[in-house]
């Protein structure tokens, strides 16, 4: 099966599927979020959350094969990211991140009034499913972290952190790019070729981005101890991107009692684009599953 057209850049997956659905999604300060869909009638509703510098093209594919495993699908281009409105690769304060979510899952919900929601964060999507949970559980009736970017393994030179720091206590909107390549994130060459291309690739953030990022990977624990509803953590083995061990502080942290570790080995940090994904889209459905019976 291909996944990349590049005649259809930044999308992974076969985005002319007859189940999709692509809109514009306006917040209450007028800015629109970009939000595809996959809908069934009377399933369960599963929001995915996508990671520092992408988009929900990233997940076309994944998104595609929960559906036809029987959920219902939402993806999001965060403010600022792939085709939603707003500067791109800034924010002035990260709450606004929380209530963007908080408002699209109001929206879903209205939507989807006799089903449940969950949402899957994947790396910088799974800090602000952290704040969500921990916020707004209300709206949920679970949260799932992929890969969660708590803590990296990038070591930045001394210089360029002083920057980012100092230009952040003032909302700098100097641009930084702190990230690399595909090269930690996938070892599948076709996703990395359409990766090099991706013209809604966000490579570099504002200082004030970053330092509210930052302030949101120091405030999970706090907030993870404060989650009550049922968690699943998803770790790939291979992720050479996050520190694998500040992902089990997190899952140690979730006040659930009801929380599930699971972990694939090998895998890289986007796992959506794992040749063998199959078995994780399979997880994810019969977690979600069992837990609406």
């Amino acid at each position: 099966m291909v996944h990349y057209q590049p005649e259809v850049p930044g999308v992974w997956g076969q985005e002319q599927a007859a189940a999709l659905q692509s809109e514009y999604v306006t917040l209450p300060d007028q800015c629109q979020l970009f939000v595809r869909s996959w809908v069934r009638p009377d399933a369960d509703v599963l929001l995915i959350l996508h990671g520092l510098g992408g988009h929900g093209g990233w997940y076309v594919d994944m998104a595609q094969e929960l559906w036809d495993k029987g959920l219902s699908v939402y993806t999001v281009d965060h403010r600022g990211f792939g085709r939603s409105q707003g500067m791109k690769g800034h924010i002035d304060v990260y709450q606004r991140y929380v209530a963007d979510c908080a408002a699209l899952m109001r929206e879903i919900q209205q939507r989807h009034p006799a089903q449940k929601l969950y949402v899957l964060g994947h790396s910088m999507g799974g800090i602000f499913a952290t704040y969500i949970a921990a916020a707004h559980s209300d709206l949920l009736a679970g949260v799932i972290f992929l890969n969660p970017w708590i803590k990296d393994t990038a070591q930045l030179p001394l210089r360029t952190t002083v920057g980012i720091l100092l230009g952040g206590l003032v909302k700098s909107r100097r641009l930084w790019r702190v990230g690399g390549g595909h090269e930690g994130m996938t070892a599948n060459p076709e996703a990395a070729r359409m990766l090099d291309a991706d013209p809604y690739w966000v490579r570099s953030q504002t200082a004030s981005f970053l330092v509210q990022i930052l302030r949101m990977r120091l405030g999970v624990i706090k907030q993870a101890r404060q989650i009550t509803i049922p968690a699943l953590v998803v770790q790939a083995e291979g992720d050479t991107v996050v520190d694998i061990e500040a992902t089990r502080s997190l899952y140690h942290a979730l006040a659930s009692q009801d929380k599930t570790w699971r972990s694939y080995p090998t895998w890289f940090h986007d796992t959506e684009f794992e040749p063998e994904r199959a078995a994780l889209d399979s997880d994810l459905v019969t977690w979600i599953q069992t837990h609406n019976a």
